[in-house]
Parts: structure tokens; sequence; C-alpha cells
């Protein structure tokens, strides 16, 4: 083949490969970031208003005695939920939400409360799909309450020793969805919902509010359709199958959980992935050994008594207590997640589980991507064709 048709086809497919690398590029605009405090940005406040739609306000850990209104779709970022504490120094609400697509992550919220006025924690006010995650929320009127706002997510927070109640859901605030939240230790009600309809509630444990639900004209969702949230005064049993759920309803919810459900995170190979467990015992000390593949975390309770541990992962897995096969153990998998129920004593020691895991990515697997390899073809038939034309293009002119 003629030098100069090849160095064409070259340049030809340089070209695709180009475009092929961007395929899957979309212009967007980047958010800005400011950080508080800083120079100009002493006050999360301060950041609020200076901030354009999108930016992201990442806030140092330390304590801002404030009053926040959330008027522009902004994500504010704590740096830690224990240490970064936003203080509404029982005055006034502590954070008020006004626009959509709001983020509040990784924050005390606390003293949204007065002698006189219901404060609250966090409020979605008139607005939609606000995240809410990460967070403490103590100490408030309400900890967090919706208002005339859908859509929102609300998850992973813990909220307790609100004065009134954790949750608070009225006028129209419907299809919201709360989960992985621990709500406990509200004197009046966990959840309080009053003319509201599908919200959505799962894997959240009510633990020690003195009435746990409160829902007046307002048909809510307690389950996802297979796992409900924990009670802690529920007394029902799990006799079959063992699986951590409930056998008889319990307050709408028709799945409750026999357990405190807790979902970790942890990374290997740079990918993220989740191990949940629903457990009657407090679970602590959750470690990843990525050299050896393995899960570990401890288990206690009363000693004598017996306590069992339902996880839940898309990896396969073994289980040991204290390096040996539990009394009882049985697993199964639905949807590609791989369930293991086991059961074991509480002693006057906490006792350790090991969990080993099987990566998918162990036994091998492609070095690309489908969506990269549906390019990769596609440009080497694009060039293959080009090369082909060419040269029968030159084959005509040289006749």
């Amino acid at each position: 083949m003629p030098r100069r048709i090849i160095f064409e086809a070259v340049i030809l497919m340089l070209l695709i490969v180009a475009i092929g690398i961007k395929y899957n590029e979309i212009a967007v605009a980047t958010p800005g970031t400011i950080v508080v405090p800083s120079p100009g940005y002493e006050t999360i406040q301060k950041a609020i208003n200076a901030a354009n739609t999108g930016d992201i306000i990442r806030v140092s850990a330390g304590i801002y005695k404030e009053n926040l209104l959330v008027n522009k779709t902004v994500s504010i970022i704590g740096e830690n939920a224990s240490t970064t504490i936003i203080d509404g120094g029982k005055v006034g609400n502590v954070v008020t939400i006004l626009s959509p697509y709001v983020v509040i992550d990784g924050f005390t919220v606390q003293n949204g409360k007065s002698e006189v006025y219901p404060y609250w924690g966090i409020s979605v006010y008139m607005c939609n799909s606000a995240t809410i995650k990460n967070n403490i929320l103590r100490n408030n009127y309400y900890g967090v309450q919706l208002t005339r706002s859908n859509k929102s997510r609300i998850f992973n927070n813990l909220i307790l020793n609100n004065s009134y109640a954790g949750i608070y859901i009225h006028d129209n605030a419907s299809n919201n969805v709360f989960f992985e939240n621990d709500v406990q230790n509200n004197p009046v009600y966990g959840l309080w919902s009053q003319n509201s309809q599908s919200n959505i509630f799962y894997h959240n444990n009510f633990i020690n509010n003195t009435y746990q639900t409160g829902i007046f004209n307002s048909p809510t969702i307690l389950d996802d359709g297979a796992e409900g949230n924990y009670w802690s005064d529920y007394k029902g049993v799990d006799a079959n199958p063992r699986d951590g759920i409930a056998d008889s309803k319990y307050l709408g919810d028709n799945y409750p959980l026999m357990g405190v459900f807790k979902n970790f995170t942890f990374t290997y190979k740079s990918q993220t992935y989740f191990l949940s467990t629903i457990c009657n015992s407090t679970v602590s000390n959750f470690q990843f050994d990525e050299s050896h593949r393995k899960i570990s975390f401890n288990v206690s309770g009363q000693n004598a008594t017996r306590g069992f541990c339902r996880i839940a992962t898309f990896i396969n897995h073994t289980v040991l207590v204290d390096d040996n096969a539990p009394s009882y153990f049985r697993n199964w998998t639905i949807s590609q997640k791989v369930y293991s129920y086991f059961i074991y004593e509480h002693t006057n020691a906490s006792r350790e589980v090991t969990i080993g895991l099987k990566f998918p990515e162990d036994r091998g697997s492609s070095p690309f991507p489908i969506m990269e390899m549906v390019v990769i073809v596609t440009i080497l038939i694009v060039v293959m064709s080009t090369i082909l034309v060419l040269t029968m293009r030159k084959k005509k002119k040289g006749r």
C-alpha cells in the first residue's frame, strides 16, 4: 500500500480516536468552592450570600453560632459531623432551606429551641429535592422538619434528644425518603406526620422515643417492600425463616427488623462496596483489611444471651466468630445480593466476627469497560473501512 495512503489513514484514525475519547463528555459549568472560615467568609451565611448556584461551601471544624437561610442551590459540607457545629443559640431556627437541590452534609445542628418558640434544627420549607445526610441533630424542638416540600432524601443522620419530635412532616410534604437514620430519645415523637402522604421510611432505627410514631391523616410507607425499620419496643419474633426480619407487622411496618440496621462502606481497588448488618448486638470497631480481603468487627451484649447478625453485600463471603464457625449459619442470594444469618452467644468480653470476601475482580475480568470496548471496536471498523476505500480509489486512478 502506498505510503501516502497509509499516512492519510493514520491521520484519520488519530482524529477518530480523539473524537471517541470525548464521546461521553458534556460541557458543564464547574462549580466554585468557598472555604469557611477564610478572608471574607468568616461565617457560613456570608459564604451562602456570596455563592453562585451550584457552588460548594466547605466548612472547617469549629462552632458556628448562626441561624442560616439557605436561599440558593448550594452544597454545604462540614469537615466532620462531631466537630463542625452549627449552634442556633436558642434564639431561632438553625438551618432553613428555601431553594431546591440543597445539600447539608456533615454537621452537628443544635439548639434550635427556646422557652417560647418551637424552633427546628433543619427545615426544608416549600422547596423540593433537598439532601440531608451524615448530620447529628440534637437539642432542637424538631430535629428535621419538612413543610410543603417533596422528593427530598434524608439519610444517615443521628436525630436525638429533640424536645418534641425527631422528624416532623406536615402540610402536604410528600414523596420524601428517609433511610439509615437513628431516631432516638426524643421525648414525644420519633416521627410525627400530619396531612402528608407517600413518605417512605426504611432501614431506620427508632429507639427509645416516647411515641415512636404519630401519624395523622398521612398515608406513610414504613418499608421498602422487603425490609422495614427497627423499633426498640417491638416484641415480635423471627422464627421462619431466620433472616433478621420479624414474622409480624408493627405500627404499619410490614417487615420490621429484629435488630439495629447499620450500613458500612469500604474501598477495594479504588471501588466502593457496602456491607449492611441487622444485629441485636452492639457492633463496633468495623475494619477492612484489603491485603487479606476480609472485614472484621466486634459484637457485644448481655452475658449468656443469644446474639445474631444478618449481613448483606454483593460479594460472596465466609463467616467466622472468634475464628470458629458460628453455632448456626445460613446464607442465600436475592438479585445478586448475598445474605448470611448467624447466631452466637454473648460473653463477658466482646466477640470478633470475621467476614472473608471473594471479590469477582480476583477471578479475572476484562481490562476495558464495556463502553470503551464499543468505542474501540467502532474506531477499528471505521479505520479499516477508510483504508479500504482509499485503496480502491488509488487503484481506479492507476488504471
